[in-house]
Formats: C-alpha cells, structure tokens, sequence
C-alpha cells in the first residue's frame, strides 16, 4: 500500500464531530479498497500482476477492455498468465544521460541544466562529451513530490519537469489531492475530491459505517455514478434535503438506481443517528422508535405511538413496549400489541382527560366495537390480550395509580374459539411434494433443503432456517439427530432424523463452509451477508415455495392448485406420528409444545412410567452385554426415537434399536442382529425358544442335518448368552449359570 498524503478535515462542529469518528482509513478523499475486504473488496482479477477488483468476467474494468482489444482471445486464463499491469501511470520518467544527474530528460537525452551546457561548449562529440560526464556535478535538490519519482524537483510546485508538464495539463489543480488522486490512479477506489465540506466525510462515515456492519457489499463501481452526481446538487450536506428530494433530483425507480439509492437512504441514516442519538436515553422520549438505533436488526423497522393521542396512554404504552423488548418478546409481537392499543385509543376521544376515563363501561363498548370489527374470534381475542397485558403489567409495576383497580378484562370477556379445521395437507398433496423429481426442481439448494427438513422434522420454518452449522449430533448407537433452537419456548431441542436427511445436510454443512470461511448457520443467507453470519430468510424461502408449486403443478385430490404453507408441514408431521400411533406425549416433545390437552397428560404419565421401567431395566444385546442407559442431552431424544421404533417395529422378544428409516440387513433373525436389545420382561419367551432351539438342534442331529443344526447352534448360543445376562445379577441365578425355572417368591429357591 501507498503512503498517502493527509488531507485536512472539515472545520464545522457536524464536519468535527464525523471526522472524530472516523478511522485514518477513511478519512482521506480517496478511500483505498482492500480486496480482501468482505464488504468492499471481492474477487480479485484474473490477471495474476492486477490487484485490482473482478467487475467484468472475472476481469477488471481496464484489463476487460485491453481483453477486447487483443481481439478477445479464447483461453482466457493464456492471456492472463501474459497480460502485464495496470502500470502506465505511475512508470518512470526517463531521467538525464549524463549517469550522475537526477533531473529529467528534455532534448538530446540531457536534462534542461546539461543540455544548456552542452549548447554553450559548442556542441561537442555528444557520446564521448557524456562518457566524460557532462563537466561538474550540478548542484543537488530536493525529490520529486510525485509518488514513487526518483528525479529530482525542479521549480516551486516541487515536481520534476515530466510531472510538472503533467500537473499543468491538469489545469494546476490543487497540488496534494492531486497527488493523492495521482498515487491511487488504476486501483479500486472510492474518490471523494469532488465532493464538498462536510458532504465528503458524511459519504466516507456511511461507507465505514457499512464496512462495521458487515453486511451489504458495497463496492466503489456500485455507487460510482451517484458520487458523480452528488457534487451539482447545490448543497453542502447530505441532510440538506430530504430523502424523497434526494430521490427525485438523481431520478431514481426501483428498475434503476436502486444501489446507489439504498446507499444514499442508509447514509442519511448512520448521520441521523449520530445527529439525534442512539440507545434508549435517546430513543424512548420520541414518538416513533427506530429500532436498528435500539439494538434490533432492520433498517427501517420502527415503533409508532402517534396515533395514540392520551398522552398518558402514550407514555403507559411506551414504558410497557422497552419493558416487553428487554424481557425477549418478539418485535413483531410488540408491534402488534402496540397497534392494539392505538386501536383502542383511537375510539375513545374522551380518554384524554386522564386515566380516571377508562372505566368499566369504557371495556364493554370497546368489546362491543371489536365484535363488528373483527368478527373472526382469534382476531378479537388478540385485539383483547393486548389491552388486558398493558392493564396487568401497569397495576403489576405501579406505573399509574390514578387507574381504577376494576378496570380489567375478565375471562368472560373473551370470545368461545372454534376448534378450526384440521391444517395437515392430505397424502395425495405431500406425496407430490415428496417425490424426489419434484424436489430436484426446487431452484435454490438451501431452499429445498429447508423443505425436506421441515417435512421431516416438523420444525417451525423460523428455527429450520436458523439451525447451526453443526446441527448433527449422534447417539451411542449412531442414530443422527437434528439439533435447533425453539425460538419460541426459547430452548434447545432435539428430534431424530433419518440417515438420508443427515447425509443431505452434511453435504450442504461442506458447501457452505466452501462459500464463507466461517459460516454460522446451515443455511446462510446468499445477499448482503459476506461472511455467513446471517441466516436464510424465511420471507424468501416462502416466496421459494409459492413459485416451487407454481412450477411443479401441485394439485389435490380435486385437481385444485395446492397452497401449501411451511407450517402445514409441522401439522401434517404429527398428524402422521398419530395416525402411526406414537404416543401422544411424544409427540408432543418431538414437536416440543409446553402445553398439551388432558389425554395428552394421561399419556404423559403413562409414557413416563414406561421409561423408568426402561431406564431401570436390564438391557443385553445378543451377547448378553449390558448396555449403558441413555444418560446427557441426547437422552429425552433418545428415548423418543425408540419409542417410535416400538411404535413401528415391535418384536415379540425386545426392542430394534435401529436409526429410523435404516433398511434392517437381518430380516426377522433378530438374534443374530448386533442392534437387537431385550430386557428381563421377555425371559419367558427366550426360554420357550432355548426349548425350541434345542429340539430342532437334536432332530437335525439325527437326521444328519448338519447345516441346520449349525445355523441353530448360533442361536443357541446367543439365547443361552441373553438368559444368562438378565438373570446373573439380576436377582435370579443357579449353579449353571441359566435359570430355566420359573420365577417364584423366593429369589433363592433355585
């Protein structure tokens, strides 16, 4: 990198204050790009000597036009192996023959000093007069001011007389930014000379400010044309006008311009920010909240209070919203309750006289109002939760006294819900979705991976989109499971998969790591996110899915397009666990509610008995080892996987404690399988197949049957080696090691 010349800043107490918060770095009029830069820098050129940024077909602007000029070669990476730098500018000046002098050649080969000599001496022998060094030394002077010139200056502009000759073809601008401007010519820059005090720092504070953020690519050809324009507006600073005014002056549309217009609105929002403040000193007296200036992702997200006129209700509403943010309640949630209470206080004018107004009688008409606005009950009772909240929390906290205690909403207040129709999406419709063709025309990778997850798994499409990159983790038997925050019961949360699902998110674990160095999420987001660090947008996954099924021709049994949303999918996943007969409570911990009807604690209770007498009974596998108990995180995961395999492949004699959807190599040879696990509750059964096992040996014996009675033997062997292991220390032995008595009273009878 070039050392630059300093550029003084802006005299003015906003141009003071910007040019304090900002870094040397962007502090000078021309900003140097680093390629590496994840937010203004990007792929490098194709030629290997260019360190220029790639804007044209893997190529520079200057290297894509020499491309055309050298006739457009075929092998481009030949060409680029030859193509030289970007060099011209900044080339040497030739220098005076004469080997000891620094100064620059004007005619003859001499410098201006040597060739006056020369003319004076009477022209001698040229060669042999420069072989003899000219006569003595000229007296030494200060270097060039030009960057990298290893001539000599000549004159008051302190240049050499090559660079002087090129400073007054420039029309003798301003020396040092017009040697900054010189220093910076051929690489990736963003070039603020143009532009006035304090509009100059303003520009360089917004693209510091999105180089801190880390998240939309900003690169100097992208806002090229609007630094160009920006110098002819006739003011001074970018909050001289608004940003509708800005937008019609530069005439930009949403077809065109929209780069440079989300940079402009962006920019006149970092100096906003640093004009009224950020935080919640600054942000809570105002009446309309801008969330990114609280901490909260979004740029134009915000909070209005305005349209409640009480000013007290106002200022109760307020104080509840900072309360409810800073517990971990959604925005989104916020909002909607905020609209709520800017709903009621719009249809009461006569609350403006003071909390002493909101009666009881207030409520009623409020109720009466809501039922002919909003006939659907889910709807009303939403409108009522948020008013009985902001009732509860003021009375909880002690925020207003003057409000009379009666004032509350009872549950009779509520309206009787419906029970809706049942949202699972009928066999016909996800066997369409299902079908691999169908998947393989699903666009984007990320998005059709989150599909399959979804239908699978049964997640909400909110943590689907946010899973971790590691978000496999494996049991003792090596069953994968799919690890995710429950965003909403703010948790972690585990639910079994199968290996085909496993082996899809590893391959996008790999494709995601091979596009961001770190990524944090499975599924990053592919724009305005240049280190991974931002997860799939579910807007965008919808508007995804909506076109998926406009392509692939989803339709019912009816022959009726299909519009199927993400969360059908989790209605439809324990729809199937049901019709399965899974149990009810797991169920409900595999789609992790907090809640559930009263069967489903009967079944809860019923389920966990059956665990402790699982947890508490002794396991073997076919070799009569004990096995470990499920003990750690993976526990409660665990269990549920098993209890769907009971519910899917029950055995007479045990349990298959194989990965769900794994093909069984063993068919019913479940005795000679290295996943088959029993327990001492199915000892009579074993004992009548020792009996059977042992017959078919001895007649195989007999008749000579040696192949069979080998093939018995294993299972003999196997048998005697369960027994065995569930009565040795299990409160039932004889001196053979095998009990082949019935259990009685006495553990000792044997």
């Amino acid at each position: 990198m070039r050392q630059l010349v300093p550029i003084p800043v802006g005299e003015s107490a906003e141009g003071t204050d910007l040019a304090a918060r900002l870094r040397p770095r962007f502090a000078q009029p021309v900003i140097l790009v680093d390629p590496d830069d994840p937010v203004i820098g990007g792929p490098r050129c194709l030629v290997p000597v260019c360190d220029r940024l790639a804007v044209i077909f893997a190529k520079c602007s200057a290297h894509h036009r020499r491309w055309i000029d050298d006739g457009r070669p075929d092998d481009v990476d030949a060409w680029a192996a030859t193509a030289p730098a970007n060099r011209r500018w900044l080339q040497q000046p030739p220098k005076c023959a004469i080997g000891i002098c620094r100064r620059s050649r004007r005619e003859h080969g001499l410098c201006h000093s040597h060739a006056h000599r020369w003319h004076r001496q009477g022209r001698p022998d040229l060669p042999g007069w420069i072989t003899d060094g000219g006569g003595p030394p000229l007296p030494a002077g200060p270097g060039c001011s030009f960057p990298e010139c290893g001539l000599e200056a000549e004159g008051e502009a302190r240049l050499c007389v090559h660079h002087r000759n090129r400073w007054v073809r420039a029309d003798r601008p301003p020396l040092e930014p017009w040697l900054l401007g010189c220093a910076t010519f051929g690489q990736d820059r963003f070039d603020l000379r143009a532009l006035p005090e304090p509009m100059r720092l303003e520009i360089a504070y917004a693209i510091q400010c999105r180089v801190d953020e880390r998240r939309t690519i900003t690169r100097p050809h992208s806002i090229r044309r609007l630094l160009r324009a920006l110098p002819g507006a006739g003011v001074g600073s970018l909050l001289d006008r608004g940003p509708e005014e800005w937008t019609s002056y530069l005439g930009f549309s949403s077809e065109r311009g929209h780069i440079e217009r989300r940079f402009l609105l962006d920019a006149i929002g970092y100096l906003r920010d640093v004009v009224e403040g950020v935080g919640w000193d600054a942000e809570f007296p105002r009446d309309v909240w801008l969330l990114r200036r609280l901490g909260f992702p979004g740029r134009d997200a915000r909070f209005r209070f305005t349209g409640i006129e009480p000013l007290w209700l106002r200022e109760l509403t307020k104080r509840w919203a900072r309360w409810r943010l800073s517990t971990g309640i959604a925005v989104a949630t916020v909002g909607a309750d905020i609209r709520a209470i800017t709903l009621f206080a719009q249809s009461f004018p006569v609350l403006r006289h003071g909390p002493e107004a909101l009666t009881r009688q207030v409520i009623e008409v409020h109720l009466a109002h809501l039922a002919e606005r909003f006939p659907n009950p889910k709807s009303r009772t939403g409108q009522l939760s948020s008013l009985a909240g902001l009732l509860r929390a003021t009375r909880q906290h002690g925020w207003e006294p003057r409000l009379a205690p009666q004032v509350d909403l009872f549950p009779e207040d509520y309206p009787r819900l419906m029970r809706g129709a049942p949202r699972a999406l009928p066999e016909a419709v996800m066997a369409q979705l299902e079908h691999p063709d169908n998947l393989a025309r699903f666009a984007d990778p990320c998005g059709r991976l989150l599909a399959r997850i979804l239908m699978n798994t049964g997640l909400r499409v909110g943590d689907g989109s946010k899973l971790p990159l590691d978000c496999v983790v494996r049991d003792g038997q090596g069953a994968p499971y799919l690890r995710y925050t429950n965003h909403k019961m703010r948790r972690d949360a585990f639910v079994p998969i199968d290996t085909d699902l496993a082996e899809a998110i590893a391959a996008q674990q790999q494709a995601a790591i091979a596009e961001f160095d770190d990524p944090a999420f499975l599924l990053p987001r592919s724009n305005r996110n240049p280190e991974g660090k931002v997860a799939f947008s579910t807007a965008t996954f919808r508007g995804q899915l909506r076109e998926w099924l406009r392509i692939c021709d989803i339709r019912d049994e009816h022959g009726r397009p299909v519009h199927a949303t993400p969360h059908q999918w989790r209605h439809t996943f324990g729809t199937r666990l049901i019709n399965n007969e899974v149990p009810q409570e797991t169920v409900r911990r595999l789609l992790d509610h907090d809640s559930h009807a009263m069967t489903a604690h009967y079944a809860r209770l019923s389920d966990t008995t059956i665990r402790q007498q699982w947890e508490r009974a002794r396991k073997v596998n076919i070799v009569g080892e004990q096995l470990a108990a499920d003990t750690g995180p993976l526990a409660d995961a665990v269990w549920m996987k098993n209890n769907l395999a009971r519910a899917k492949m029950a055995l007479p004699n045990g349990y298959c404690a194989l990965p769900l959807q794994q093909k069984c190599e063993f068919a019913n040879a479940c005795l000679t399988c290295p996943v088959f696990v029993t327990t001492a509750e199915f000892l009579p059964q074993h004992r009548r197949q020792l009996e059977q096992t042992q017959t078919l040996i001895a007649q195989a014996d007999h008749n000579g049957h040696q192949r069979l009675a080998e093939m018995n033997r294993t299972v003999e062997r196997n048998l005697l080696a369960i027994i065995n292991g569930l009565t040795v220390q299990g409160g039932c032995c004889s001196t053979e090691g095998v009990c082949a008595c019935p259990r009685t009273e006495d553990p000792n009878a044997c």
